[in-house]
């Protein structure tokens, strides 16, 4: 789906979902009247999408969750109904701007599977593609060298690090049974990574300070 076909549901929805898979399942933004934890097939997660608003800069990008295909795949979420057309137009119109103006992303129909087994039903997820100038990703790549992108980046909404290490917690809390090999590996390497910048200098920067503190507090 284009920008125009996300501007067009905005004028007319009345209720949507939102699948939440990177940033929104611990701040979504915008008013809902329930959330349900599941899944969507497929995809898996990866931290391919580069930032250089919210989480990084033009010479410093950040990295941001996306979805990547992945034939037996499946990604963990939170499912977010938003109800009523003020409410609906008020989410759709932030989540345009930043995910697909500001962030490179397409929006897109998408199955969801509820944890509590009931009925599957549509939902609108926003990913990214790797024909976006802002994609990052390669499956050579590896996490320990993602995790030093991340780790150096910080944007407006804050550092890259929190990004990863709050997404992480959440799913370590509320979606135990998410066994996300790619995540947890990321997290655990940007706090490392974190943790030994802080280490390697005396007298480090505020920023770094705070980066480290990101990392092994957020636990």
């Amino acid at each position: 789906m284009d920008i125009h076909f996300a501007e067009q549901l905005l004028e007319n929805a009345t209720s949507v979902a939102i699948f939440g898979y990177g940033s929104l399942l611990w701040k979504p933004d915008f008013t809902y009247e329930r959330r349900e934890i599941g899944h969507i097939k497929g995809f898996v997660r990866r931290f391919y999408q580069g930032n250089i608003t919210h989480r990084g800069t033009s010479e410093t990008p950040g990295r941001c969750a996306t979805l990547v295909k992945s034939n037996g795949g499946s990604v963990w979420g939170v499912a977010f109904n938003v109800e009523g057309k003020d409410e609906v137009r008020r989410a759709m119109c932030g989540l345009n701007l930043r995910e697909m103006t500001l962030g490179g992303y397409i929006l897109m129909t998408v199955t969801f599977y509820p944890r509590d087994g009931s009925p599957p039903r549509p939902v609108l997820v926003y990913t990214a593609t790797e024909h976006n100038s802002l994609y990052l990703g390669s499956d050579s790549i590896p996490v320990e060298d993602i995790a030093k992108d991340i780790v150096a980046a910080r944007g407006f909404a804050g550092s890259n690090v929190e990004y990863v290490t709050k997404m992480a917690d959440f799913v370590r809390e509320h979606i135990p049974e998410d066994d996300d090999e790619h995540l947890f590996s990321l997290d655990k390497y940007v706090r490392n990574h974190s943790r030994n910048i802080l280490q390697s200098h005396n007298s480090s920067s505020n920023y770094e300070r705070n980066v480290y503190h990101e990392a092994v507090t957020s636990r």
